[in-house]
């Protein structure tokens, strides 16, 4: 034990008098404290802790426990902080850098610190992510700081559980009531969009495809014995928008798609198709294309139009035109949310 205390005096002295500053400052820019200046201590290490889910941890997260040394006399352990960098794999977080966030001697950090960082780096998706993290604590004494590196562990945290899904699906009279209608809310932010065939004899928007999750009626009443969603607009196929935070949704006609592009012929005029009911399904036949490029678009207008570089995720979000060959198709298109919308040219 003498040899030890020994040790950490030695290395906690050498270190103070090699500091710049005359006195101690709080940690602030991780900057003030480069890696090279701090020193490992026998004894002294951070440990992983277990998954962590936000959404149950309360106002903060534990992210490690630290394992101590005993420090020689009139030195005390202050300002613990990790260094949180994102798992990279396959190069995604090249050229990060850590993120500094201060915590507790046992390791805990603000809840709502990891939860920003997480949606910086991941976005609201509630899965384990796991960051590299860097921990260091400050011996103080007499106003003067020694940088402790207590080692590098991982950090596996689930963002807080919300309220919402990443799917919302429709069953209606227009589908035979049987949730093949879906509507995508990649942001876990209550908002949806979908496209789809409605009628004036009701829907219901549900947040499983079956009727055992949450199901939104009338008014977007939960009630089991909520009455069906009825809509004055005129049956039809439509943009539908569900915003749950308001509890509104929002429907835009789309009264034709086109197929429009070099491919046939013109960027001006569309060839339009035909809505089947049956397959849920917009379809032009006998489609004579040229080689060249093509998109799908909705009411002649660019509001609202699907491209992509594979025809079973095609997107309205900025998609790609859409590479043919010459020759004569049936030309199928189903429009879905987006990064689902699938298309077939089917050569005649």
């Amino acid at each position: 034990m003498k040899k030890l205390s020994l040790y950490i005096t030695v290395a906690l002295v050498s270190l103070v008098l090699g500091a710049c500053s005359d006195e101690y400052e709080p940690w602030g820019n991780p900057q003030t404290y480069p890696e090279e200046n701090a020193i490992t201590i026998p004894g002294m290490k951070a440990n992983a802790v277990a998954t962590q889910d936000l959404g149950t941890v309360g106002e903060q997260v534990p992210l490690f426990t630290l394992t101590t040394a005993e420090l020689p006399e009139g030195y005390t352990l202050q300002n613990a902080r990790v260094g949180l960098l994102p798992e990279n794999i396959n190069g995604q977080f090249d050229g990060a850098t850590p993120t500094i966030i201060n915590t507790t001697l046992d390791g805990k950090a603000s809840t709502e610190e990891v939860q920003a960082l997480i949606e910086k780096y991941y976005g609201k998706r509630p899965e384990a992510r796991t960051f590299v993290a860097y921990v260091y604590v400050n011996a103080v004494k007499d106003g003067q700081a020694a940088l402790i590196d207590a080692g590098t562990i991982n950090v596996v945290v689930i963002p807080k559980g919300l309220q919402f899904t990443e799917f919302l699906y429709m069953a209606g009279d227009a589908n035979s009531w049987n949730h093949s209608d879906i509507l995508h809310g990649p942001a876990f932010d209550g908002k949806y969009l979908g496209y789809m065939y409605l009628n004036q004899k009701g829907f219901k928007f549900c947040t499983q495809p079956n009727w055992n999750g949450t199901n939104y009626g009338k008014d977007f009443s939960t009630a089991g014995d909520a009455a069906n969603i009825t809509m004055t607009e005129p049956d039809g196929f439509y943009k539908v928008e569900v915003d749950l935070k308001a509890f509104s949704y929002k429907l835009t006609s789309i009264t034709s798609i086109g197929i429009i592009g070099d491919a046939t012929g013109s960027w001006d005029n569309d060839i339009a198709m035909t809505y089947e009911a049956d397959s849920h399904e917009w379809i032009a036949k006998s489609i004579t294309l040229k080689d060249g490029e093509m998109k799908f678009r909705a009411n002649g207008a660019w509001d609202i139009s699907w491209g992509g570089t594979d025809l079973t995720k095609l997107t309205s979000n900025n998609g790609a035109n859409i590479k043919v060959n010459a020759g004569t198709y049936t030309i199928k298109l189903k429009p879905s949310y987006d990064g689902n919308t699938k298309a077939e040219l089917i050569k005649e």
